[in-house]
């Protein structure tokens, strides 16, 4: 569970914190925290400007110049190191010195799986928060799960339904999320998701399920252009995965691409990447060789366009497959 931060919310909100750490094995709980913050600053100070870095390899003046520098528009900064366990045990006290007297326009923000305590820890509470991120409690998994269903992903659960996502996914709260985000597209708007759904989908259409469809897509892409249509129609038809299923898991592909894409702009490397998105071995070659094919600029219009086509599959505007089709026909044209 994670601890209780030295500033609060409302506390943080005329002024967020300048240094935060995230830590701790629950990697859906750190993403939440990000997105806590990128908000709360963004409140303030407008749009902010992310980095990231990793902290077995970044250089301590490469990061220390990038809390500093400004950019032309002026804007905040949100500088993460990742594995900060290692970068802070390497540059302890030249960052002693930097908490001392840390740069109001920027967060410098580490996220490791764990965190050694020392003299470090009060500067940064005098300026920010360190905070846990461990499994939640049973009791607590069903209110994140009922509370991420709605806010996030826009759908009511049956009380039914909540107790069997918990018995069949455990407090995994990453693998919930995505069988959430795959439930929610197979309801109607202000459809509940009901317990027949779950005992349908939850554990039949498991994470790997989802791999096997975006590495099919990944494998097309890579190859000649115009074969990507031709796996759509060998997944939906040879199969047999629901048309509108393939929609969501070719949505959260591309989701990915959009991630990485951003990431590769502000400086990561394909290792930084492949760690984010928890790519593995051939999976984050394949990716990689993907991502190299396709513009940066247009990753977020890619990821609009199916966005948009998800809601006009959902509304009867066309047929789930037709609209996958001309939605593959414009990927595969991106292509270099």
């Amino acid at each position: 569970m994670a601890r209780k931060p030295s500033t609060s919310p409302k506390e943080s909100a005329a002024s967020p914190p300048r240094i935060a750490v995230l830590y701790g094995p629950e990697e859906m709980l750190k993403r939440e925290a990000l997105d806590r913050l990128r908000s709360e600053i963004e409140s303030v100070h407008g749009e902010a400007e992310v980095m990231i870095y990793d902290g077995k390899s970044a250089s301590l003046a490469d990061v220390l110049d990038e809390l500093r520098s400004f950019s032309l528009m002026q804007r905040h900064k949100i500088v993460i190191v990742d594995d900060a366990d290692v970068f802070v045990a390497a540059h302890r006290e030249a960052l002693v010195r930097y908490a001392e007297a840390p740069v109001e326009s920027a967060l410098l923000l580490l996220r490791a799986g764990k965190w050694n305590k020392g003299n470090l820890d009060k500067l940064i509470e005098k300026v920010g928060f360190i905070t846990k991120c461990e499994p939640l409690p049973p009791g607590e998994v069903r209110r994140w799960l009922v509370t991420r269903a709605e806010k996030v992903h826009g759908r009511k659960l049956d009380p039914r339904a909540v107790e069997l996502l918990a018995e069949r996914l455990g407090g995994d709260l990453s693998l919930i999320d995505s069988e959430l985000g795959k439930l929610a597209v197979m309801v109607k708007d202000n459809e509940p998701i009901g317990v027949a759904l779950v005992e349908q989908l939850v554990g039949r259409s498991s994470e790997e399920e989802a791999w096997a469809v975006q590495e099919a897509v990944l494998q097309s892409l890579a190859g000649r252009r115009g074969e990507v249509i031709e796996k759509l129609h060998e997944l939906i038809d040879l199969s047999g995965q629901p048309d509108i299923l393939v929609a969501y898991f070719v949505a959260d592909l591309v989701r990915k691409l959009h991630v990485a894409a951003q990431m590769k702009r502000q400086g990561a490397n394909d290792r930084a990447i492949a760690t984010e998105l928890k790519l593995w071995g051939p999976r984050a070659e394949l990716f990689a060789q993907v991502l190299r094919k396709l513009p940066a600029t247009k990753t977020a219009e890619l990821f609009d366009r199916i966005i948009e086509m998800d809601v006009r599959s959902k509304t009867g505007r066309g047929e789930a497959t037709r609209n996958l089709e001309c939605f593959f026909a414009t990927l595969s044209d991106e292509m270099v």
